[in-house]
């Protein structure tokens, strides 16, 4: 498994642990896409999540290789989720980001909410 899915697979399970419920992983709209969405139902909540995982900093921290171009993206995608999904047009929206860093045996992640 490449080290982008992995940390998907790391994200999703930590953001499970905060109940928060899967909506779609990897979802695509034209070019743009979105590694993981999630909800909270209780809060009308839809969280839309780019996940960066790094073995090191030698590149900079993970979230800070997440650029306006990618983000504008994260935002198109969102839109076409949205256009798809019309029941969570009501639903307040959020985009987070998760940064992991996987060094040695030990990963460490950072939930960044409302990043952007």
């Amino acid at each position: 498994m490449n080290l982008g899915r992995l940390g998907e697979n790391f994200a999703l399970r930590f953001l499970e642990a905060k109940n928060y419920e899967p909506v779609d992983k990897n979802f695509r709209f034209q070019r743009a896409e979105i590694d993981i969405i999630v909800k909270k139902d209780s809060e009308n909540l839809l969280v839309f999540v780019e996940v960066k995982t790094r073995r090191s900093k030698k590149f900079g921290t993970p979230e800070e290789g997440i650029t306006q171009k990618k983000t504008e993206q994260i935002y198109k995608s969102a839109e076409g989720f949205l256009s798809k999904n019309p029941e969570y047009i009501d639903y307040i929206k959020r985009f987070d980001i998760i940064a992991i860093m996987m060094e040695g045996n030990k990963e460490t992640i950072t939930h960044f909410e409302n990043a952007f």
